[in-house]
């Protein structure tokens, strides 16, 4: 689903189709503050749908660390946690993609033309240097950005979106009052939750995920 999809479902469940008074101005601060909280719930079953893999072309040979890939708007923001870093010369076909060692402590070591270790060091990346440009992969861990522009998609998981129209539609109904709104809207979120937690259960069932509430609530009179 995105924003834009999200939107007009969210309109309504609010009764507002003509965004009245539900405007972008007034829906994505909600939309993105209730994105946060369903998110960091579901981050606290060990649930893993955030993690990909970003590949980072033609790194400066010399480098040392991917620093400069983790400022505001690089590729690595939002990184939480790599898991492992491959390389390759830059400009060669992904088959030739290497894996480095991680460890503790990357050695101090000449430039080769190879990266051989690497390290997570108060959130940046370390690693022996290259002689050569290379092309660099990480697979990891990475927080979500927020919804802004009309294509941008909700990512966190199969059928996420629904969860996150229906806590919307509820944080909206606090906003102006609507307990009704507050009540029907949050029963509605919390089982759209616990469908995408089983759904991830089944995913990996080796590992141990604490799913919340399975059990169905009953939604009384709006």
């Amino acid at each position: 689903m995105d924003l834009t999809t999200l939107k007009s479902r969210l309109r309504a469940l609010v009764d507002d189709p003509d965004a009245t008074y539900a405007t972008d101005a007034f829906l994505l601060p909600l939309i993105n503050q209730k994105y946060e909280e369903l998110y960091n719930r579901m981050l606290s079953t060990g649930a893993e749908f955030e993690r990909k893999a970003v590949e980072l072309f033609n790194v400066p040979a010399q480098t040392q660390d991917l620093s400069a890939y983790s400022l505001t708007g690089q590729p690595l923001e939002l990184m939480v946690q790599p898991l492992s870093l491959e390389w390759k010369m830059a400009g060669l076909d992904n088959t030739n993609y290497k894996t480095a060692s991680l460890v503790d402590k990357v050695r101090d070591v000449a430039a080769d033309q190879f990266i051989s270790e690497w390290e997570w060091r108060a959130g940046i990346i370390y690693f022996t240097p290259s002689v050569l440009a290379v092309d660099v992969r990480i697979r990891g861990d990475f927080l979500f950005a927020s919804l802004v522009s009309e294509g941008d998609q909700v990512t966190a998981g199969k059928n996420f979106g629904h969860a996150l129209a229906y806590g919307c539609a509820a944080l909206i109904g606090l906003v102006r009052g609507n307990q009704a709104w507050v009540q029907a809207y949050t029963m509605l979120q919390d089982n759209a939750i616990d469908d995408v937690m089983q759904y991830l259960t089944r995913k990996d069932q080796a590992k141990v995920r604490r799913v919340g509430r399975t059990s169905r609530r009953r939604i009384g009179n709006w």
